[in-house]
């Protein structure tokens, strides 16, 4: 493809250059490394700010899948990140040993992200939007209602004293669920990387673009956006869980808080969904944003974080990473205005 003057066109490899570096091996080992080495010279602060980040990596590549690979706006994110926590935190109360009731807490997501998947997956467009949503705050509701083995939903439960880690002093506390968090995001990113990679995410993105073709050439639809929609849970039950413990405590209306979800999905739509590296980019994005923001224009971060957002999502809708893939040409006038035409409304 050539370009006036021939200038775009030199651009465009350097960018890619950057992008395949962090997925080689040797960019890949440094990337790890950094990761690994963050808590013992960020203290206890450090490794919790790393590790609330991690997790958003997590949550952001969980949703991706469902949201990204196979396009389905899913507003149940945080109903399933809030049902692990809250199995775990009732097994917990019980006597069940930490990793008994993580695995029990992923167990009842999984379960129910199976029961709630195979109807609602029937949906299309915005009737799915609106069946995840209206689901997620029933959930709530049944959880804030919930007293069952010691567990009571409208109110706190302190979990601190039933993990066993009381005696670890600040910095190894938040060390190890710095750790923790990393793993799940390694895995989530894992995860995201082998489906990319692998004949799964040609069929995901085969239904995301066309699912009468994609059913018509054999894919079994239904099947696969089922198995992904109870992967996706599964990995934000994970997330919850370890959150809720490394908090000591479960609060059922800021585990299902829906307001999680839509900033995971914001951080997704931001770095490019459908993408590895793209849910990575909008997480650090808006952590800067709300740093900055937050900091020097307290009274109206809200609003300037949401002009642009809108503003990007509008003038870039593949996300960030495009940016990143393409170099200038992606900010050029015409790129600019197309993307802004495809949001016109007849």
């Amino acid at each position: 493809m050539s370009h006036a003057g021939g200038q775009a066109a030199p651009a465009m490899p350097g960018r890619a250059v950057m992008l395949r570096t962090i997925g080689e091996p040797a960019g890949l080992a440094v990337l790890l490394a950094a990761v690994l080495a963050l808590p013992f010279f960020a203290g206890a602060y450090g490794s919790r700010v790393g590790g609330t980040i991690l997790m958003y990596i997590a949550l952001a590549q969980s949703w991706n899948l469902i949201g990204g690979y196979v396009g389905l706006m899913s507003l149940a994110h945080s109903a399933f990140f809030g049902l692990g926590a809250m199995g775990a935190t009732i097994l917990l109360l019980n006597g069940a040993p930490v990793l008994l009731a993580a695995a029990g807490g992923i167990l009842l997501a999984s379960v129910l992200a199976l029961l709630i998947g195979a109807p609602t997956l029937r949906l299309q467009g915005h009737y799915f939007v609106i069946a995840t949503l209206i689901v997620s705050e029933a959930l709530l509701n049944g959880a804030r209602n919930l007293n069952i083995l010691g567990f009571h939903g409208a109110i706190s439960q302190n979990i601190g004293a039933f993990t066993g880690l009381q005696d670890l002093s600040a910095v190894e506390y938040n060390r190890l669920f710095y750790y923790i968090m990393a793993g799940l995001a390694g895995l989530a990113m894992l995860l995201v990387t082998l489906v990319e990679r692998s004949r799964w995410g040609l069929a995901l993105k085969a239904i995301r673009d066309a699912e009468g073709a994609a059913s018509a050439i054999g894919i079994p639809v239904a099947g696969v956006k089922l198995a992904i929609f109870v992967l996706s849970a599964a990995i934000a039950a994970a997330v919850g869980i370890t959150s809720s413990i490394w908090l000591g405590t479960f609060d059922t209306t800021s585990a299902f808080d829906l307001a999680v979800t839509f900033q995971v999905i914001v951080m997704v739509f931001l770095g490019g969904r459908g993408t590895v590296w793209g849910p990575v980019i909008g997480v650090f994005l808006v952590f800067t944003l709300n740093e900055f923001i937050g900091v020097e224009f307290a009274e109206i971060s809200t609003i300037i974080s949401g002009v642009i957002v809108v503003a990007i999502v509008l003038l870039q809708p593949d996300g960030l990473i495009e940016v990143m893939r393409r170099g200038p040409a992606a900010l050029s006038p015409r790129v600019v205005i197309g993307n802004f035409r495809r949001y016109k409304v007849d």
